[in-house]
């Protein structure tokens, strides 16, 4: 993949791996694991204030917060950046990112993809989604990410397995 906007926004000062709780499903923990070759990459924190806002997905807090009320998510540093964020972009390879992170700037509820971050420099171009395609994060495979998100929130949740396309395309 491709990481040149990332890098570019990691470079002016500003990007999506700063002052963001990056939520980690039990998958990502492995995924990331096997990359780096241990686990004290996470922690147990309380959500902030914003993150409490419901957003635009009802489903989405009850799937993430643990029975104390707090997110499992990427360690940070002092400036709130994530802990994998260097100054050349993120030091895992895309395919072992969390999820959240691979489908990011796209926006999504549980059952659809709703647009992009507009956060994200991609969501002012004229032709966002053609630059997301060019970067090999198309929309298909954004709907596969989302699917596969939250199928290991709800399996993690529920504590058996989940078949998240089948549920969603019964709805």
């Amino acid at each position: 993949m491709n990481d040149i906007p990332c890098i570019s926004c990691v470079l002016a000062g500003g990007s999506c791996c700063i002052n963001r709780q990056i939520v980690l499903t039990l998958g990502d923990l492995q995924r990331i694991n096997a990359r780096v070759g241990h686990n004290d990459f996470f922690t147990m924190e309380e959500p902030e204030p914003w993150y409490l806002d419901p957003f635009y997905d009802q489903a989405w807090l009850p799937l993430v917060l643990n029975p104390e009320g707090l997110l499992r998510v990427l360690k940070r540093s002092s400036d709130k950046s994530c802990g994998m964020l260097t100054k050349t972009g993120c030091v895992l390879p895309f395919e072992s990112r969390p999820l959240v992170c691979q489908l990011h700037p796209y926006m999504y509820t549980e059952t659809d993809i709703i647009g992009i971050d507009d956060t994200c420099p991609i969501s002012k171009e004229k032709d966002g989604f053609t630059i997301l395609d060019r970067l090999n994060m198309s929309m298909e495979k954004a709907v596969g990410w989302q699917h596969l998100l939250y199928s290991e929130l709800y399996t993690e949740r529920h504590g058996k397995a989940f078949d998240f396309c089948k549920t969603v395309s019964n709805s």
